[in-house]
């Protein structure tokens, strides 16, 4: 059994990460913890780039009465979908430091994007959530609104220990899509054109993943590439404040997570 953490905004109910939590209770019995979170204003936020972290804002709007709501419509469809629960219910100012600690003892975080993005000025949201997946000390998948479940798995690869982290946990937990069609991707900087430590990188994902292609994209052509994949899930290694890796450029993920395009399962050692 494994323990999910999920995510769930002020008064915002994600319906996509509730489906990926149930979907995954079905493949294997999970204990799920359902996070409340304050709804949070950022209008006078502040940011720490050298280690400080996120300041907490000042202002913490809570309409209990919708939150409660919330509690009681995912409690219901727990017990409908048989699922074990958890509630966690946090209004403090100290609420994301608080389910950062959590994410230590649990095995996966789903954040339901579409949530987080909704009431945020439009050059606060990348490093909100950037924030948030850097700290968190569990894998991440970052869950859209409306979404298939994956058919297709990418594997991002850029050569650094992140990437290659991502890609084992990614395999630990979701041995079911291990079976899907799976490309390893490397995007090709100007500065190192081969893949490093490819014959490595092959001993290990051709272990894990039973239809695995190799591929080699310049970094221009990984946009073209990923909108041509059919209900995908992206697996990709550091989400730091100074952007993902030099797989892609700074704030490419965030973009495709703010269209709401396809989960995104994030690991960094």
């Amino acid at each position: 059994m494994r323990k999910v953490i999920v995510a769930f905004d002020g008064t915002h109910y994600s319906n996509g990460a509730f489906g990926l939590a149930k979907r995954l209770n079905e493949s294997e019995k999970i204990l799920l913890v359902g996070a409340f979170l304050p709804e949070l204003d950022f209008s006078g936020l502040g940011y720490v780039f050298g280690g400080g972290g996120l300041y907490v804002p000042l202002q913490i709007e809570i309409d209990e009465d919708k939150v409660d709501e919330n509690i009681q419509r995912f409690e219901d469809e727990c017990v409908r979908n048989n699922i074990e629960f958890r509630i966690h219910k946090d209004h403090s100012p100290y609420a994301i430091s608080k389910l950062q600690k959590e994410s230590r003892f649990a095995d996966l975080m789903i954040l339901g994007s579409q949530k987080f993005y909704e009431n945020l000025r439009l050059e606060v949201p990348s490093e909100y959530l950037r924030d948030i997946l850097h700290d968190t000390e569990c894998p991440v998948i970052v869950a859209p609104e409306k979404f298939d479940y994956p058919e297709n798995v990418i594997l991002a690869y850029d050569g650094t220990r992140s990437s290659v982290f991502a890609i084992k946990m990614f395999s630990y937990l979701f041995s079911d899509l291990c079976d899907c069609s799976t490309t390893l991707v490397y995007a090709t900087p100007k500065h190192q054109p081969e893949m490093p430590d490819e014959d490595y990188m092959k001993e290990l994902a051709c272990r894990h993943f039973r239809d695995l292609t190799f591929l080699q994209l310049e970094q221009q052509e990984m946009s073209v590439f990923l909108q041509e994949i059919s209900k995908p899930m992206l697996v990709t290694g550091a989400f730091g404040r100074s952007g993902l890796s030099n797989l892609f450029k700074r704030s490419f993920c965030t973009s495709y997570m703010s269209e709401y395009r396809y989960p995104v399962f994030i690991a960094h050692k």
